[in-house]
């Protein structure tokens, strides 16, 4: 397909030049748009062009934004919905998030940010200080959002306010450039004729948007980062007692622990293909001195079976659930402790670690006990 420079658009242009101090507003009929379905188009709305979303996304397919500044406005009913910003985008099944939930205003999971990897996020994993902050959402109103990227930090601004209302100190994808997008979603039961509209977008290329800090991360004490990781496997409802014939002995390893001494599994583990609940088994030996029972604090998303010395410990569901028996199926690394009796000497420890929804990890420490 032939291309004309005067035909590109000033987004690309300004994306191009990597010295470019600003960027203009890439218009909501601007011809690198592509929508996902017919559920996103462009309108006029409260006095401006605006990309309507209800259920749906916008890509800027040609973008290569890394480090920058992307800056937009949003208007939101305030009605059940979720409304985001998708950027360093690698493809429509790897990228990373940030999205507000006008309906939890004021809440302290109102912003969550998270990664994605295989079309699944991992917002269960990022949390607190890790990817959720509590900040005002302002409906029926043009609401100026704006993100900061450089390297593994990003701040996030929504509204007026002169401070981020929040900053992840460590994202959970390696930088690299790639596309961004907008995308809305109502659920099915949700009642909002629209997730938001969106208005003024603009993107600035800058290496040096904001310094990062040096970090020196420290493992917290016990922390154990020696799992040897099984290939993923289709895994029955239920706790998960045995390792599948079809698992080979090939294919394990060792996946790199977080600075949080968790391991992302979604990362590292290719989901079998048409799974709808998936598993692995992680294997570690802790070497005692003598025969002692240790707390050994767990965190997981899903669901979680612990094996000592062949003998079934523990299990445990933390998946997310929307009923009478709600929980948020967050992953915390003081989910549950399980006490485990250790003899003098080597301990094999297994832990078969079920995901579905929302993020799929492991963590483990004996903060307390003495380990050779």
């Amino acid at each position: 397909m032939a291309i004309r420079l005067r035909a590109i658009p000033t987004l690309v242009l300004s994306l191009i030049l990597p010295f470019a101090a600003s960027a203009e507003p890439v218009a909501p009929d601007d011809p690198g748009w592509r929508f996902s379905n017919d559920q996103v188009s462009v309108v006029e709305f409260a006095g401006r062009e605006a990309i309507r979303i209800k259920s749906g996304v916008a890509f800027l397919d040609e973008m290569a934004l890394e480090n920058g500044t992307v800056e937009f406005d949003v208007y939101m009913s305030g009605e059940r919905a979720f409304v985001y910003l998708l950027f360093r985008g690698q493809s429509e099944d790897e990228y990373e998030d940030f999205y507000l939930r006008p309906h939890k205003s004021g809440l302290s999971d109102a912003l969550q940010y998270s990664p994605v990897f295989q079309r699944r996020s991992a917002w269960q994993l990022y949390h607190g200080e890790r990817g959720t902050a509590n900040t005002p959402i302002a409906y029926e109103e043009w609401v100026p959002v704006r993100l900061e990227l450089n390297g593994p930090r990003a701040e996030v601004w929504v509204g007026e306010g002169d401070e981020p209302a929040m900053v992840v100190e460590e994202l959970g994808r390696e930088p690299a450039p790639g596309w961004i997008a907008l995308r809305g979603f109502v659920p099915r039961n949700g009642t909002a004729e629209y997730s938001a509209y969106f208005s003024n977008l603009r993107v600035t290329p800058d290496d040096a948007v904001f310094d990062v800090p040096d970090m020196d991360h420290e493992f917290a004490t016990g922390q154990i980062v020696d799992w040897r990781v099984s290939p993923a496997f289709d895994a029955p409802a239920g706790p998960v007692l045995s390792l599948p014939e079809t698992v080979a002995e090939s294919g394990w390893s060792v996946p790199p622990t977080q600075s949080n001494g968790s391991i992302e599994l979604l990362r590292w583990r290719k989901v079998p293909d048409g799974s709808r609940r998936w598993a692995i088994a992680a294997d570690t030996t802790l070497r005692s001195p003598e025969a002692q029972t240790c707390a050994l604090h767990l965190g997981f998303s899903d669901e979680i079976t612990l094996f000592v010395n062949g003998q079934p410990i523990l299990y445990q569901d933390a998946s997310y659930r929307f009923d009478d028996r709600r929980q948020e199926g967050v992953m915390h690394a003081d989910q549950v402790v399980a006490y485990v009796p250790l003899r003098a000497g080597d301990n094999a420890v297994r832990a078969f670690v079920a995901d579905r929804f929302g993020g799929w990890g492991l963590s483990a420490r004996l903060p307390d006990c003495e380990i050779e």
